[in-house]
């Protein structure tokens, strides 16, 4: 039995400069010999991988300067000490068979038994919410063993009867989850690690050197304490703080709770939002560069969200970045693969489908499936198929209209669906339903065996031969530090057992070749390294312990690995010209000169621990954990070292978070005297930063003339309108008025075609519920029922031929808005009814519904020597035989007359704005009606929403406004022979092309506002 435990030598090499470079020197002197700086037998332990990393840079470099002989001392991180502190007496279970024995345990127990800890017990199927608490139960397990702490501790510590019964059962399922774990051959590390102490196994061969170690865990402190070698620590402060840290260079919280920060006025800049707090790094870096070079600055960041606003904005000025903080798995092609995945075997939707094919890795496989001929057309089909007829379900029929425009949509369909049949489908096999087939979805598989499928699958995909051969990866050394933003090292940094959690440094691709099974460019690197990543782990699950193993369906497999790679971060290789990005926690022991920190807010530093549901802030303090007070004391120590070892540094305090809610300044900011902290925080509210000159190769230089500068405009394309030909020959009514409305809209949908998808919408467009009312009265129109009399059979025969036609374009499986609007619909076609039944009394009947001229029949005008054909569909021609009356209607699903959508008022009088009824006036010889156009009544039959609206509405328009109309109707022609297709200036409703036009730009909305400004306020 051990009569003293070990001490530790406490080193203070002061801050004047960066730990890592006062460590080196000390080293060196304590450990060279002259000719040699031989560190082999020291294990130095620092908070993060980067630290390590440049620590062993400097020291290569000074053995190097020094002529010496160098040996490399081994380097770890916090969370990789306490395996190498003792040898466990059973294998250690990884994370995820941890939470498998979590999960086992939970759902063996009766639902009147988890009632102290979940109000709601979940099903036994499916397991996803179980993972989930049991992944709960497992991180609160992990944070209570790192302050040396069970949930008997807590049970004790408990006031209140709920809580007791609470800690009570966690307490009983602790047990039986530990008992799990023994009885499948593996151990809980925390577990082997209480018993390592209290059997004093705890030891090392190495000297231990502790390296800005300021934070360390209470079990891992007792681990120290216990070893017989020897342990250093390496304390960035004087000799005169020492009262302000332990022996082993933790913070002494109530010192540093008082302790007041060298912070000036001129280290905090004020900023807005995200954009603006990215525009405030620009400037910072702007004001630095005179001094230093790229390398030699650091952006700090305590927000994630923040680090794809400041990558934009710093590349638009430049400077090129490295994400030290790296990518989430989650946030690649691969995360991305398999989320959508997991979501379309669950979902089994069209717009689910969708969704996964515009995966680019997914998209081109398809695309090499179908085959070369259909690579442009089977998405513009799957498009116009969810458009057109909103689908919902995979495996549901297809409505016919649909079959017979959609063929490569249904084709790649199938295929899909052949693709991932291994994960979906039942032990029965597959089926064929509605001309797609069906996989099903009972087959449950073990965990382990679902993997090794995933791994082959991902293999194929990405055209990888052979599997991933595990021992070729040291995955031991893997980064395994926490690479969040706030999350203390206490508890969850030192607690993970498989070291697949995080993937560090990968070396990019740098053979030059592209590899046309992964992304281009830098996001090739990134996929290459995402898709290793997720291979290392799948070969962990194919490994799972027999015992812990559960069974799954294949959707929830890959959702589950979805979801464990979400957290994976990977990081790639900096360049020597980049700027790098760290998270918080790296900022401590950063060694450049120069550093600005992005989001010195609440609530991102210092972090509370006062919503943990089940450790409240009065309960930590209680039990001596980690609680608000700690954590604040960690991060004014952190942040002394940021000001005390560079000359430049900037604190940027923004006024809100990426989704737009309050940030206020950091309560770090309070570690002054009073007076300094309230004008501070009214300095950084009130007050607006000094604007600081950068240029944006987005921005061209102002211009002289004192215009407004165009640069951040992107050009509007032009048309080649070279050749003698006549680029329109024959036009459609409604061309017309879109010529009117925008020339050059007018040529983008009449001439070369382009019209806009939209695949995400779930209801019909207007146009789309014009066609619908307009295909029943068509029908109705072109059948015999026409002539019906009785507005109760109008209604019925009405409504037979609006589902006639709904069955047709959208089937029985539309989306429920559709037929919503279908309800609408029929409700609407209630009032025709009336109307037409009235019709009808007064002697009018239907001479032809959906009639058609064209240039075939002659139709066109002259203009200048010149024919223009003409196009036109007449939705119903009534005739009157008792007067010989003649008139022509189209139907419009909204209540207003034929003058409001003609003509608009202006300061000079009416103009057209649409000239459908004075051409079909010009059409009418070519009817076959024998009657002077003139005595022909053009109108509207308005199918309104409001019944009292829906009637039929005849034009009133003068002859003078007749003949105006025709001369602009030639004048339209010669514009259009002219080819003049000039943009419009003003605006246009219902705009199909604003992205192409860039109306919705900012710059030139408000180059519009204050042209409307100017022209209503002349000066």
């Amino acid at each position: 039995m051990k009569l003293f435990s070990t001490s530790c030598e406490s080193v203070y090499v002061g801050w004047d400069q960066p730990l890592l470079n006062n460590t080196v020197d000390w080293l060196a002197n304590r450990f060279s010999d002259g000719a040699a700086l031989d560190l082999s037998g020291l294990l130095c332990v620092l908070p993060s991988s980067r630290a390590a990393d440049r620590l062993g840079e400097q020291l290569k470099r000074h053995a190097a300067a020094n002529g010496q002989s160098f040996r490399r001392p081994e380097m770890i991180t916090i969370g990789q000490l306490a395996e190498r502190l003792y040898e466990p007496t059973l294998p250690l279970a990884l994370e995820f068979e941890q939470t498998l024995a979590w999960a086992n345990v939970l759902r063996q127990l009766r639902s009147d038994e988890l009632s102290p800890l979940i109000p709601v017990v979940p099903p036994p199927e499916p397991l996803s919410p179980w993972l989930e608490l049991a992944g709960m139960l497992r991180r609160l397990h992990e944070e209570l063993a790192a302050s040396g702490l069970s949930f008997h501790d807590v049970h004790e510590a408990a006031e209140s009867e709920s809580e007791k019964r609470r800690w009570k059962l966690l307490d009983h399922v602790c047990k039986r989850y530990l008992l799990a774990l023994d009885e499948a051959g593996v151990s809980d590390p925390h577990a082997q690690r209480r018993l390592a102490l209290v059997d004093e196994r705890c030891q090392t061969r190495k000297s231990v050197v502790l390296i800005g170690t300021s934070d360390l865990s209470d079990a891992l402190i007792s681990m120290l304490r216990n070893l017989d070698s020897e342990v250093f620590s390496i304390i960035a402060a004087p000799p005169s703080q020492a009262d302000h840290f332990d022996e082993f260079g933790c913070v002494v919280t109530d010192r540093w709770i008082e302790h007041q920060l060298p912070l000036l006025d001129v280290h905090l800049v004020s900023a807005g939002d995200v954009a603006d707090q990215a525009q405030a790094v620009s400037e910072t870096l702007a004001e630095f560069a005179d001094r230093y070079s790229a390398d030699q600055v650091t952006v700090g960041v305590t927000d994630p969200t923040q680090v794809g606003p400041i990558e934009m904005h710093l590349r638009g000025c430049g400077v090129h970045t490295f994400r030290q903080v790296g990518w989430t798995v989650s946030q690649t092609s691969i995360g991305r693969l398999l989320s959508l995945t997991a979501t379309h075997l669950q979902r089994r939707t069209w717009q689910s489908l969708a969704a996964l094919v515009r995966h680019a890795d997914v998209n081109r496989w398809i695309t090499a499936e179908l085959g070369e001929p259909n690579a442009d057309r089977w998405l513009t089909q799957l498009d116009r198929l969810l458009g057109d007829h909103f689908p919902v379900r995979i495996d549901k029929p297809l409505p016919p209209k649909a079959v017979e425009s959609a063929p490569l949509a249904i084709a790649m369909a199938k295929q899909i669906e052949k693709w991932l049949a291994p994960f979906a489908a039942s032990s029965g096999g597959s089926a064929s339903t509605g001309g797609i087939v069906s996989t099903g979805g009972g087959g449950e598989r073990p965990i382990a065996q679902w993997s090794q499928w995933i791994g082959q699958w991902l293999r194929s995909l990405y055209g990888i031969d052979e599997p991933t051969d595990p021992e070729s990866v040291d995955l031991d050394s893997a980064n395994l530090e926490p690479t969040d933003f706030d999350a203390g090292p206490v508890g969850a940094s030192e607690t993970k057992a498989d070291p697949i959690e995080a993937v560090t440094d990968q070396e990019p691709d740098t053979d030059g070749e592209s590899d046309p099974a992964i992304d281009s460019g830098a996001d090739r690197s990134r996929t290459s390294i995402a898709l290793d990543a997720a291979l290392k782990l799948i070969q962990r699950f194919v490994d799972l312990n027999d015992g812990l193993d559960l069974e799954m369906p294949g959707a929830a497999a890959i959702e589950m690995l979805a979801v464990r790679l979400g957290d994976v971060r990977i990081v790639g290789t900096a360049k020597p010209d980049d700027v790098e990005i760290l998270g918080w926690l790296d900022l401590a022991l950063d060694d450049s000169p120069a550093m600005t920190v992005v989001g010195l807010n609440h609530p991102f530093v210092p972090g509370a621990t006062t919503a943990d549901p089940f450790l409240p802030g009065s309960l930590r303090t209680k039990l001596r954990m980690m609680d608000n007070d700690r954590r604040y004391a960690r991060d004014v120590y952190a942040m002394h070292l940021m000001l005390s070892t560079r000359q430049d540094i900037r604190f940027i305090v923004g006024k809100s978070g990426a989704d737009g809610s309050p940030t206020p300044p950091s309560r770090l900011l309070a570690a002054a005297p009073a007076k300094d902290s309230a004008r501070r925080v009214r300095m950084l509210l009130e007050k607006q930063r000094p604007s600081f000159p950068i240029h944006h190769q987005w921005d061209q230089p102002p211009a002289t003339t004192g215009t407004p500068s165009e640069g951040s405009r992107l050009p509007i394309p032009e048309f080649d309108l070279s050749g003698s030909d006549d680029i329109v020959k024959t036009m459609s009514v409604t061309a017309f008025r879109d010529y009117l409305a925008c020339p050059y809209r007018f040529y983008l949908r009449h001439v070369l075609r382009l019209k806009p998808l939209d695949d995400a919408t779930t209801e019909l467009a207007a146009n789309q519920f014009g066609d619908l009312v307009h295909g029943a009265l068509e029908r109705f129109g072109e059948s015999s029922d026409r002539d019906e009399e009785s507005a109760d059979r109008i209604t019925k025969r009405l409504i037979e031929h609006l589902h006639e036609y709904t069955d047709e374009f959208y089937g029985s499986d539309a989306s429920t808005a559709v037929a919503i609007q279908v309800a609408q619909a029929e409700r609407r076609l209630q009032a025709v009814a009336v109307a037409q039944a009235e019709r009808r009394a007064a002697g009018w009947t239907i001479h032809a519904s959906e009639a058609s001229v064209s240039e075939k029949d002659g139709s066109g005008i002259e203009v200048d020597g010149k024919w223009m054909g003409l196009r036109g569909r007449f939705d119903r021609i009534d005739h009157h035989a008792a007067t010989d009356r003649w008139a022509i209607l189209d139907y419009k699903t909204h209540g207003h007359k034929p003058e409001k959508k003609h003509l608009e008022k202006t300061a000079s009088g009416l103009r057209w704005i649409d000239l459908q009824l004075p051409l079909y006036r010009m059409m009418i010889p070519f009817l076959g009606i024998e009657a002077p156009p003139r005595e022909v009544a053009l109108g509207y039959f308005n199918v309104s929403e409001k019944d009292d609206e829906t009637r039929i509405n005849l034009a009133e328009f003068p002859e003078p406004l007749m003949d105006q109309a025709e001369q602009i109707i030639h004048d339209c022609i010669r514009g259009i022979w002219a080819k003049e297709f000039a943009p419009t200036s003003g605006s246009v409703d219902f705009d199909d092309y604003s992205m192409i036009l860039q109306t919705d730009v900012a710059s030139r909305m408000m180059a519009a506002a204050d042209a409307m400004d100017a022209a209503e306020n002349p000066s």
